[in-house]
């Protein structure tokens, strides 16, 4: 767009929204007069539009005529606060509803949930309560059932019957391990053995000697002849003797001294024992050496009462798991006659009184006395085993699993409440002696956990009382939506409404508007049409007298079609003037603007702006050159760049035409430094166009031929939006004209700025930008001009207030200090304005005079 624009008498702006620029002529008035778009002009709009807003209207102003009473408005109000508070009642309702259907849900499921978990709590506790019990029954029964053989097959008195000697401890059951075989699986057990009392003393020898000569009685071989290459301990058999461990864990011929025990001399060796394997070096292994199983043997010898050790580790299992031995006495002979009546079918004597020569001592894991017990639905009831003396291990009981949580109590404390305990028992041990503190004792503490109450306390309450909530926030947003529709389409309506009367109003005068409205209201008020003919009458009769005839007639049909042909005109009117449309008839634009403000065209007057034009030299024969999206490709870049830089300057951009940008200062916002801001965003724009043309060069468009320039002029312009099929924002005055001839007649790279506007430049204390351009120019239209060239400096810079040459003298002694420039405030503009507005009289009188 090399000189287009200087070819042309008249610039047309467009933008979307669009800017269009007149000749000198759209300036004047239809009938010749010269109009100004000086301050003179303005001051004298402003004088008019401050007479109507101080409120001299016509007389028949809508104001005056449909103000409403303050009755009407106080009825009004009280309707309005009357539908307020039934609204407000209702969602009070609503809400009240909600919050008490949703507690009674969440509290009737919650509860229900909470009672299926204590119930299932509850019959869980009695299920591991009693298999702890029975775990415990089975072993004791099995211990009992193999005292009583060895005390059947060796008792004294069965050998005085069958003639022999008594043998105690030289006791050896044949098939031990075929009967203790299955007797072991009933008591669910890891280990059965019978273990005989040895005095260090009195027998000790005679027995090691016959357990040395009966070893081969035991099932294993190597408690005979030990294993070839084996190193000891491993290569030790029964010949060895009764064996302990020292402290360090050594294998060691046991001294037959326990200084700690009630019996000191006592020694109980492991004799028979079930399953051999894995279990052959615990033969001859002093029981009664060990601190644990100490205490157990003494109260059994003491009391001649089953006893259980503390929890032990055993030294098979690699990881923690806690187990315990249950040791039954073997009596020499029964302790009840009725035991063995064959006493009193012999004539023997009965025996008060019997001693323990032996144990049946049987190991266990506390673990599986809580196997298979719980439904597989049942998960994470804790049980806490806790002995006598202070042990405590925690276990979590799931379905078939038992799980070892580690030692301590683990439960969660918040079910303290939810506290069972059950006291393992050992026969009648305390029907015999009665409930005692010297014994160990067991006791199972149970409580659930959190996995366990999650299975039965879901979320399922909260989800049903969100979906009642929901239900009732559905109803509440629909009975809302509802009621905000109808309310909106009754504003739309009103507002509706009272724009189509404010239309009508400033578009027919007084007289005819009445008639309209009368018209309008009988043919179109179904309340009316159903009214007697009387009523039609007197209705018709006032609208002839209105029209200037002279007698009443009926409703003719010619009336009828007369009403709904003008009802149908003004809404076409009302319909089209708001549209904008150029389908509208010509009759109905509107040409007398003297009843109203509401259809008068949008526009305005700025007095200060300043416009820049801008065009890529060269770009015509480029571009003829070149495919469209390379065209476009620079086009978008570089305007995209001006774009951005509009905006960090607050530059409104009007459009483009081809490749020329246009921007504008002081238009829609009024600013008092425009000149100076558009010509900084110049000076950035045109660093921009170096560095866009670099780029696109590199890339191959071969830019760099191409350069831009750039005018800028400043003064008044007339601006508005132009209605119809696309509204546009149009621009009309001579500035745009001289802006377009600033560029036009600029250079590649430079910036020209008109007298104008560099004066403005110079007001702002940045008359270090100017450089006066060497002779007048020559624009189209304007003749001789002298121009400036404008370049940055690095300086910085300072908003200044604008004035004109003719203005300099009526401002205030000081404007022009350094610190003054901000008191320049609205009185010393009117002064300003008022300056202009006495010029332009004098002017206007000396014209007159000329056309004289």
């Amino acid at each position: 767009m090399d000189n287009k624009i200087a070819d042309e008498e008249d610039v047309d702006v467009n933008t979307d929204p669009s800017v269009s620029g007149t000749n000198n002529s759209s300036n004047r008035s239809s009938k010749g007069e010269p109009t100004s778009t000086s301050a003179g002009g303005i001051l004298r709009m402003r004088r008019k539009s401050s007479m109507v807003s101080s409120g001299d209207h016509p007389p028949n102003s809508l104001t005056s005529e449909n103000a409403s009473s303050p009755h009407d408005e106080e009825r009004q109000e009280k309707q309005n606060r009357k539908v307020r508070m039934l609204r407000g009642a209702m969602i009070a309702t609503l809400l009240s509803a909600t919050i008490v259907v949703a507690t009674l849900v969440f509290l009737y499921v919650h509860g229900d949930e909470q009672r299926n978990f204590e119930t299932q709590y509850q019959d869980s506790v009695s299920k591991v309560a009693d298999a702890f019990q029975y775990g415990i029954d089975t072993k004791h029964d099995t211990a009992s059932t193999f005292s009583a053989i060895y005390t059947s097959t060796y008792g004294n008195i069965v050998k005085k019957v069958n003639g022999e000697e008594p043998v105690w401890p030289n006791a050896t059951l044949p098939f031990f391990a075929a009967m203790a075989h299955d007797l072991l699986k009933i008591a669910n057990a890891r280990a059965l053995s019978f273990n005989p009392i040895i005095t260090q003393n009195v027998n000790r020898l005679e027995w090691e000697a016959y357990a040395t000569d009966s070893a081969w009685l035991l099932g294993n071989k190597t408690l005979v002849i030990p294993e070839e290459n084996s190193t000891w301990p491993n290569n030790r058999t029964v010949s060895f003797g009764i064996y302990s461990r020292d402290a360090d864990r050594n294998v060691i011929y046991d001294p037959g001294y326990a200084p700690e025990s009630r019996y000191e001399d006592v020694l109980v060796p492991v004799w028979q024992i079930y399953p051999i394997k894995t279990n052959e070096k615990a033969v001859m292994f002093n029981l009664h050496s060990e601190k644990n199983r100490q205490r157990a043997l003494d109260d059994m010898l003491e009391y001649q009462v089953p006893t259980l050790t503390a929890i032990l580790q055993l030294v098979q299992d690699t990881a923690i798991r806690p187990s315990s031995i249950l040791f039954y006495p073997v009596f020499e002979n029964f302790k009840n006659p009725e035991d063995f009546p064959v006493f009193e079918n012999a004539g023997l004597p009965f025996v008060n009184k019997t001693s323990v020569v032996g144990s049946i001592s049987i190991v266990f894991s506390w673990d599986t006395l809580l196997q298979r017990i719980l439904p597989n639905y049942i998960k994470g009831m804790i049980c806490v085993l806790r002995s006598s003396i202070g042990q405590e291990y925690s276990y979590s009981v799931s379905g078939n699993d038992v799980t070892f949580l580690g030692e301590g109590d683990r439960h969660d404390p918040k079910y303290d409440k939810y506290k069972e305990e059950v006291q393992a028992t050992l026969g009648r041990t305390e029907e015999e002696l009665g409930n005692v503190d010297y014994l160990i004792t067991y006791t199972l503490v149970m409580y659930p956990s959190q996995a366990f109450e999650d299975a039965y306390v879901t979320n399922k309450a909260a989800i049903y009382t969100a979906g009642v909530v929901l239900i009732f926030l559905c109803t509440s947003a629909l009975f809302l939506l509802y009621d905000y529709l109808v309310e909106d389409r009754q504003q739309k309506t009103a507002r509706f409404a009272r724009q189509s009367a404010n239309i009508v109003d400033a578009m027919f005068p007084a007289g005819f508007r009445e008639r309209l409205y009368k018209s309008h209201q009988k043919s179109g008020s179904p309340a009316s049409s159903r009214r007697g003919s009387r009523n039609d009458e007197s209705t018709v009769k006032t609208s002839n007298k209105t029209n200037g005839e002279g007698q009443g007639r009926s409703h003719s049909p010619s009336l009828r079609r007369q009403s709904t042909m003008g009802r149908k005109i003004v809404t076409m009117q009302i319909d089209k003037f708001m549209k904008g449309t150029r389908a509208a008839p010509k009759d109905h634009i509107p040409t007398d603007y003297s009843n109203g403000d509401d259809d008068k065209p949008i526009a305005d007057l700025f007095l200060d702006t300043s416009i820049m034009f801008a065009d890529i030299v060269g770009f015509t024969k480029w571009s003829t050159e070149r495919s469209p999206n390379e065209v476009f490709r620079l086009l978008e870049r570089l305007f995209w760049e001006f774009d951005e830089l509009a905006a960090l300057h607050n530059v409104f951009k009007l459009g483009t035409i081809g490749d020329c940008y246009i921007a504008v200062t002081g238009i829609p916002d009024p600013i008092e430094d425009h000149a100076s801001v558009l010509t900084q965003f110049a000076f950035e724009a045109r660093d921009k166009v170096r560095e866009v043309f670099s780029h696109l060069d590199d890339e191959g468009l071969d830019t760099r031929k191409l350069d831009m320039r750039f005018g800028i002029h400043s003064g008044a312009i007339t601006a508005g939006i132009l209605r119809g099929t696309k509204s546009r924002f149009e621009l009309f005055g001579d500035t745009i004209n001289t802006a377009s001839r600033m560029e036009s007649t600029s250079v590649g790279g430079k910036i020209q700025v008109s007298a104008e506007t560099a004066e403005l430049i110079q007001l702002d204390r940045r008359g270090q930008w100017l450089v006066k351009r060497d002779g007048l120019i020559t624009a189209k239209g304007k003749g001789k001009l002298q121009t400036y060239w404008a370049e940055p400096n690095p300086a910085g810079t300072r908003s200044r207030v604008s004035f004109s040459d003719e203005a300099l003298d009526h401002l205030p002694d000081n404007i022009g200090t350094d610190n003054n420039y901000h008191k320049f405030d609205s009185q010393e503009s009117d002064r300003y304005y008022q300056h202009e507005y006495e010029k332009q009289e004098e002017n206007d009188v000396l014209v007159a005079d000329e056309n004289a």
